[in-house]
């Protein structure tokens, strides 16, 4: 008989780049869209480069993944993935979107740092 493994209910992924004097920490809920979160988890660390556009931060994050209880909107200071763009998003206010996009969590420390970022600059996601 196989043992019964209780699962991981949120993840905790530290968004970091140099010359911040802090990290941000991002929590990506499980149930929010489970093989999204699963797959871009298993694919850190991630360098990527910034794109700030308004009141969306978006790091390229390419990875394979479906449509997963799809939003059209964000809350400031949340997180989700952007299926056709291949990008995580994280919101700096609330903001309807022209697009379906998967949710995936919060920002759970460090949001002031985030409003920091611009275009072009060089970031890492890592496991915490």
């Amino acid at each position: 008989m196989k043992e019964r493994v209780e699962g991981i209910e949120s993840y905790i992924v530290t968004l970091r780049w140099e010359g911040a004097d802090d990290t941000v920490q991002l929590e990506l809920i499980r149930h929010l869209s489970p093989i999204t979160i699963e797959r871009f988890y298993r694919s850190l660390p991630i360098r990527s480069m910034v794109v700030s556009s308004g009141e969306l931060i978006y790091i390229s994050a390419p990875i394979e993944t479906r449509s997963e209880k799809t939003r059209n909107s964000m809350r400031k200071g949340h997180v989700a993935y952007s299926i056709s763009k291949k990008m995580l998003l994280i919101a700096l206010s609330d903001i309807r979107l022209s697009e379906p996009i998967n949710p995936m969590g919060k920002v759970i420390s460090g949001m002031e740092l985030i409003r920091g970022l611009r275009t072009g600059m060089n970031v890492e996601l890592v496991r915490s």
